[in-house]
């Protein structure tokens, strides 16, 4: 009986004693952790923001031809702030490129956070004529390319140029890295670039193209009249002109005589026949 009643005794004093609790122990550990995280994250800023353990130190440039490697750096413009590896944007460094250097088209970057380095492949865009502007305009040539995007102006036709002009009635000449969504620049565009596909030798003898009027495309060449297409009829335009070349050429070649090759005009707007007029 005495050993049930202490037994009894000790329960009840059990239960009324305060049992001891640990969690303050818990939360200054956490606390020192959390403490000791701070400081190592502001130990980590200081060694990328002052010290610049992750600065850029070299940056490798291809596929340019219309920059030096020079240049294509310096349009990344790479602040002190940004120019951490582990910070730069990818999506930002190709737009700022595209609008400070108009012959990008397009701008391949990764980056190596061990290495400290930057890799650009760049594709450039390419010229293929130029867009020519009334005598009164202050800029009068453009330079394009096949998208319609402007290169760069151009204060007179190049000396050595061999470029298609391609020939437009609007007045106000757009910015550089701008696209031109003009339907006739773009139908002119069209026109020279299924010409460079379908028969590439009568594109060295292309002067002009005026697409002002999509049912009368004129094409100025250097060896025959000025020719006519039609919109609706471009490649079998191109494939009559390209005949009516090739046949000169042959007659030429065996020496015999053809009338002046400049007098009057051809008509190829049909499907199945090309007309030479007023000679």
């Amino acid at each position: 009986m005495q050993f049930s009643s202490l037994q009894f005794s000790n329960r009840f004093k059990n239960r009324l004693l305060p049992v001891p609790d640990d969690s303050s122990g818990y939360v200054g550990r956490y606390l020192i952790i959390g403490i000791t995280c701070i400081i190592g994250l502001l130990f980590i800023h200081y060694l990328t923001a002052r010290v610049g353990l992750f600065r850029v130190k070299r940056i490798s440039v291809s596929g340019n031809e219309h920059y030096t490697q020079k240049e294509v750096i310096a349009a990344l413009d790479l602040r002190f702030r940004q120019s951490d590896v582990h910070t730069i944007s990818v999506p930002a460094i190709e737009k700022r490129l595209k609008q400070k250097l108009s012959y990008i088209k397009q701008a391949h970057i990764s980056k190596n956070i061990l290495k400290r380095s930057l890799t650009l492949e760049i594709t450039e865009r390419e010229p293929v004529a130029l867009l020519k502007y009334p005598e009164d305009s202050h800029i009068p040539f453009v330079l394009v390319d096949f998208e319609g995007y402007v290169l760069e102006h151009l204060p007179a036709l190049p000396a050595s140029s061999s470029m298609v002009e391609i020939v437009s009635a609007g007045q106000q000449v757009p910015d550089v890295g701008d696209r031109i969504g003009s339907d006739t620049v773009q139908l002119a565009l069209e026109v020279l670039n299924l010409a460079l596909s379908l028969a590439p030798e009568i594109v060295s003898t292309l002067q002009t193209i005026d697409a002002n009027q999509p049912d009368k495309i004129v094409l100025e060449f250097s060896n025959i009249p000025i020719a006519w297409i039609s919109s609706d009829l471009i490649k079998t335009g191109i494939y009559h002109i390209n005949l009516l070349i090739r046949h000169q050429a042959m007659l030429i070649n065996e020496g015999k005589h053809i009338s002046n090759p400049l007098n009057g005009y051809l008509d190829a707007r049909f499907e199945d026949a090309i007309y030479w007029g007023g000679q």
